[in-house]
């Protein structure tokens, strides 16, 4: 991929990636799963595969409202070719509990971008854990 193709991959990962974080900081799942192509595959840690935008949406909200209010993605690695990318990157999600104690939980993950029909870049696997606590 050249060098300028790669900048525009970048870019348009780092701007997909601030509509994800500004929409779940809303709370606004439906959002964050517009990110995401159709097909769409999610595999959450510890918990069974979810396929398609839908069920993306429904574990997105599901998590939103278990007390995920906010999350930071940071990109450390991004290679590809021009309609398939990857990226390996970090995560900060910020959990309320009900009793209204704020945590942070730090995860690794890896996402494929893919291009839509409309020729942006959308998600097509995302996949990611925690780090070991010891």
């Amino acid at each position: 991929m050249s060098e300028t193709m790669m900048a525009q991959g970048r870019a348009e990962v780092d701007e997909a990636n601030r509509r994800f974080m500004e929409a779940f900081e809303r709370g606004d799942a439906a959002s964050v799963a517009a990110l995401y192509v159709e097909d769409a595959v999610a595999l959450p840690p510890d918990a069974p595969m979810v396929s398609g935008r839908a069920m993306i949406e429904d574990l997105w909200r599901g998590l939103m409202a278990a007390g995920a209010r906010g999350i930071n993605l940071e990109t450390l690695r991004l290679a590809g070719s021009g309609d398939v990318l990857h990226e390996v990157g970090r995560a900060t999600i910020t959990i309320q509990s009900e009793g209204g104690e704020t945590n942070t939980l730090t995860v690794k993950y890896v996402v494929v971008w893919e291009r839509d029909p409309a020729g942006g870049l959308a998600l097509a696997v995302d996949m990611w854990n925690g780090d070991s606590a010891g």
